[in-house]
């Protein structure tokens, strides 16, 4: 089953979206804006590198907010947590995709990745969540994932 998610300057909608339509095996699709506040904020004394573009030891990198998110991860979740996680960048949105282990695991995932400097965006593109404990919406497991989509707005 695919389900999309899209959250507009809003935290507890995404949760409360991805709670009801997560469960083992499923692909959550969503988006995750930071609020407005997030969008002016420089980083103090990086002058002209753009703080998406800022390296993990301050010099200039294309990729650098990717590296930062990623440093973050493995920092808080270990590892074997992150190791089918895909992380990409678009400007000062992050894209997570790939597969991780347990629903629990996404939405401090997302506000982690939102709470890096120079983030503005994260969006959930494929992301298959494979444990057992995921929000459990009462569906059977006979749906066909290619025929099943629901978008929460």
């Amino acid at each position: 089953m695919v389900s999309d998610v899209t959250c507009i300057e809003g935290r507890p909608q995404m949760a409360q979206g991805v709670n009801v339509l997560t469960r083992a095996g499923q692909v959550v699709n969503g988006a995750y804006y930071a609020t407005a506040e997030r969008y002016p904020t420089p980083i103090a004394g990086l002058g002209a590198i753009p703080p998406e573009r800022v390296g993990l030891t301050g010099e200039y990198d294309y990729y650098g907010l990717t590296k930062r998110v990623q440093a973050a991860f493995y920092s808080r979740f270990g590892r074997p947590n992150m190791a089918r996680l895909v992380l990409k960048q678009r400007g000062s949105t992050i894209i997570l995709s790939g597969q991780v282990d347990s629903q629990a695991l996404v939405e401090p995932m997302v506000e982690l990745a939102v709470s890096i400097d120079g983030a503005t965006h994260v969006e959930v593109r494929n992301l298959l969540v494979n444990d057992s404990q995921a929000g459990d919406t009462g569906v059977g497991p006979a749906i066909n994932p290619e025929a099943a989509a629901v978008r929460v707005a």
